[in-house]
């Protein structure tokens, strides 16, 4: 159309002005046309803006040297004021930097003894009070003729709130050297296969039951690290195995614990100790609550001088309540 109409010039002009001048001398009037009614006003009215949900504070560190001092650090909503409670009773409080991170350093030392830690935050804007969901199970052991310093076996296990989450050691006498370790382990309310350990930074392991391959794990940057994985075949005591992989996927490391979980725990009873117990786990299965391993360790301070060392083989007395 375009070249037709260059090639014509004017000629094209004119039968355009005729084409127009027809079509207006014989097109109808147009009809008139009502006029649009008025856009509804917008609402003045500002659409309100849900609040975001609280941050919730978190433990990420709690250790206590051999003199008793303790560190204690997290994470909460950036400039809260985050006090960190003793079984209720205030430890100390802290602020939260720009980034939500706090860490608070007790002046006084840690006495011996078995304490429950958590957390609670206070927003500066808005001043609500926020809990932790987690809480530590920190346990300080009494100076001994073999570790004349207190604190020297001192244990700190994260506890989640979700009981369905693995548990996290964050001290023990073998966490934080670079050491692989198997912490923690249990069945949580699914049947699931609970661990937790240490091993070295950002290292890659390979979880097994009996050799029956469970999961492949990274530890985070600290060496921390956590397995949640379908429950192993067969019952009663297994072998536990993990693997760190150095280079090239060789096994640098390796180390091997029996586990047998409690299956007739029951309150109010003697109990034995079985390969791959803790107190924790023995709380959680008797109680409901791992926290409860404070009852049963005050009923058993002839028999058990630190929670962390039990032995298989052991007897030791469950109370009711």
């Amino acid at each position: 159309m375009r070249r037709l109409l260059i090639g014509l010039g004017g000629v094209a002009v004119v039968i355009a002005g005729i084409a127009f001048v027809l079509w207006t001398n014989s097109a109808p009037a147009p009809k008139p046309v009502a006029p649009a009614a008025p856009a509804p006003q917008a609402s003045q009215t500002p659409t309100p803006v849900p609040e975001s949900a609280p941050t919730i504070p978190s433990f990420d560190v709690v250790r206590v040297d051999p003199s008793g001092h303790a560190v204690i650090a997290g994470r909460a909503a950036p400039g809260a004021k985050v006090t960190v409670l003793d079984s209720d009773k205030p430890l100390g409080g802290v602020t939260a930097d720009d980034r939500g991170e706090w860490v608070l350093v007790p002046t006084a030392p840690m006495p011996p003894g078995e304490r429950r830690l958590t957390l609670e935050a206070t927003d500066p804007k808005t001043g609500v009070e926020t809990k932790s969901a987690d809480t530590v199970a920190l346990a300080v052991a009494a100076p001994t003729p073999a570790t004349p310093s207190q604190g020297q076996g001192t244990v700190a296990v994260l506890l989640p709130g979700n009981a369905n989450e693995p548990a996290q050691a964050l001290q023990t006498p073998n966490a934080g050297n670079g050491g692989l370790s198997l912490d923690t382990a249990e069945y949580n309310d699914k049947g699931e296969l609970m661990l937790s350990g240490h091993a070295g930074p950002n290292a890659t392991l390979r979880l097994y039951a009996d050799n029956q391959p469970l999961a492949t794990v990274t530890a985070d940057a600290q060496g921390k690290w956590s397995s949640v994985s379908p429950r192993p075949q067969g019952h009663g005591k297994i072998e536990l195995r993990v693997d760190q992989l150095g280079a090239g996927g060789a096994v640098a490391q390796r180390i091997a614990e029996p586990f047998e979980p409690p299956t007739t725990v029951a309150a109010g009873g003697q109990y034995t100790v079985q390969p791959g117990n803790s107190l924790w786990v023995i709380a959680r299965k008797t109680y409901g609550n791992g926290l409860q391993y404070t009852v049963i360790f005050g009923a058993n301070k002839q028999h058990i001088r630190d929670p962390n060392l039990i032995y298989p083989g052991q007897v030791i007395s469950l109370p009711k309540s």
